[in-house]
């Protein structure tokens, strides 16, 4: 049994290193009124579930692991990788939101799905870090893009292995 859970885990592992294109994309909007970070993360299915199946050392399908299961998984793997601080050093908590199957990409081999989720930043993106390091454990070509929006700027800031954490502003 120990050596058909080793081969799962490598077949699993070369399945996905044989993906063409690590990436992942996200939207984070500020909201003043509730002070929250708004997030919206878009990444492959295939990677996602790989990357939780190593976290957690188990099987993890989306389609077939219970919502509430998979979701709290994803949240701890969220929380490991996409890391937002205030500019006190201050880890912002995070709330999940829920998911969603990109629509366009549903009938692919390869689809997308797109995570919702929240940062409490009560002093506002002054001075706040963010740490994407989604994926960058598995690929060393991983690229992650995060687009953040606020009532006066939008920003985009891109992370790769090695290079996964960047201050959002130092202005205002």
């Amino acid at each position: 049994m120990r050596s058909l859970t080793a081969l799962f885990y490598f077949l699993v592992t070369v399945c996905a290193l044989a993906h063409p294109v690590h990436t992942s994309t996200a939207e984070a909007e500020y909201n003043p009124q509730t002070k929250r970070l708004e997030v919206s993360l878009t990444v492959f299915v295939s990677d996602l579930e790989t990357a939780l199946i190593r976290q957690s050392e188990r099987e993890m399908r989306m389609e077939k692991t219970p919502a509430a299961e998979f979701d709290a998984q994803v949240l701890a793997y969220l929380k490991q990788t996409f890391v937002v601080t205030d500019a006190a050093g201050k880890v912002a908590k995070m709330t999940w939101v829920g998911r969603e199957m990109e629509k366009e990409s549903e009938k692919s081999g390869d689809p997308a799905v797109v995570l919702f989720f929240e940062l409490e930043m009560p002093e506002g993106l002054k001075g706040a870090t963010v740490r994407d390091a989604v994926f960058c454990e598995m690929f060393g070509d991983q690229g992650n893009l995060v687009l953040i929006k606020d009532a006066q700027r939008r920003k985009e800031l891109r992370f790769q292995r090695g290079s996964n954490e960047q201050q959002i502003s130092a202005e205002r």
